[in-house]
């Protein structure tokens, strides 16, 4: 499909997160055909709860408005308090003004619709940053 980004990490997990199921489901499908290993959570709280019970994650891709309770902001400064060096990729489709200013430092925002290998892209970019 595409070819596998330079900072691959076969071990450690991706969390993608993600409140539209359909959407998680051709995302993850996409990453894990890239060879990625990828956790999906389809809620906030099911994002933090997986956090807990990770020894290790090599990054975090989340929307940010994920209905009621805590968006994707709140999962990823949560995240970067376990793993501070975790690569951060945020996605929406209405919150990218909102970035800049409640976004974790060296994240990237990719809108709504995406291609898969946008993600990735934005992945080993990330990865790179938090990897210097």
């Amino acid at each position: 499909m595409f070819p596998k980004p330079t900072t691959f990490v076969d071990d450690d997990p991706i969390l993608f997160v993600d409140d539209d199921a359909l959407c998680s489901l051709d995302t993850c499908t996409a990453l894990r055909e890239l060879g990625y290993n990828v956790l999906c959570a389809h809620t906030a709280q099911g994002a933090l709860d997986t956090l807990g019970g990770q020894r290790a994650l090599t990054a975090l891709v989340t929307d940010i408005d994920l209905g009621e309770g805590p968006d994707g902001f709140e999962v990823a400064r949560t995240a970067r308090e376990a793993y501070p060096h975790l690569a951060v990729v945020f996605i929406s489709g209405t919150a990218a003004a909102r970035h800049a200013a409640e976004g974790v430092c060296r994240s990237e925002f990719i809108s709504k619709p995406y291609e898969p290998q946008q993600i990735a892209e934005a992945l080993d970019r990330t990865m790179k940053l938090e990897a210097a």
